[in-house]
């Protein structure tokens, strides 16, 4: 009578444990990048199960920063080479906030912190994932000549923060360990049953 009382016990624990698994998060940037020239990029690797994802980051600007402008400089997101979002901001240079491709939710700061927080959700890949997040300053954009790149320090950029979260709740190791415990233990019950 006590071991099938256990058993129902280990399920009804690695149940719990299940359901309190959170999203994980996958890539965490270590420290600000503080500032970068245009046209630059940033590179991050991380694995992943397949599924729904968010890419998280605070965008800084330094000195003249541009939106759609003569001076437009451009921000782009790529995720495993297929771009997922695109904007141009003006984080000090002047010009308007474009959305250019993609969705995110974004939040501009006061002018003078020169900071935009971004969520774009995006779709990972089962294994590993590639991120580049760049910008750059084209001197021909939709057909119009702009200015194109200035270099830094004039076009500097950089991100404060940057994450990536999937969306799908991955069991901790501990609670896979008593998955594997609980059907072992469920088996064995089973079969002294019979």
């Amino acid at each position: 009578m006590t071991m099938p009382v256990l058993r129902f016990l280990s399920a009804m624990s690695l149940c719990a444990a299940l359901s309190s698994a959170q999203a994980a998060t996958l890539f965490t940037l270590p420290a600000a990048t503080g500032a970068l020239s245009s046209p630059n990029s940033l590179v991050a690797s991380f694995f992943a199960s397949a599924g729904a994802g968010e890419v998280s980051f605070q965008l800084q600007g330094y000195n003249s920063l541009d939106g759609d402008n003569f001076f437009i400089d451009i921000l782009d997101v790529s995720l495993n080479g297929s771009s997922v979002f695109s904007a141009t901001y003006d984080l000090g240079g002047g010009g308007i906030d474009r959305v250019l491709g993609g969705s995110a939710s974004h939040a501009l700061m006061d002018g003078l912190a020169k900071t935009v927080d971004l969520q774009i959700p995006v779709t990972l890949q089962g294994g590993i994932n590639a991120l580049v997040i760049s910008y750059s300053s084209p001197s021909v954009f939709e057909g119009t000549p702009r200015a194109g790149e200035q270099g830094s320090p004039d076009e500097g950029w950089g991100l404060n923060s940057a994450s990536v979260s999937s969306a799908a709740p991955v069991p901790e190791a501990p609670a896979a360990a008593m998955l594997a415990g609980g059907l072992l233990a469920g088996m064995l019950g089973l079969r002294r049953c019979r």
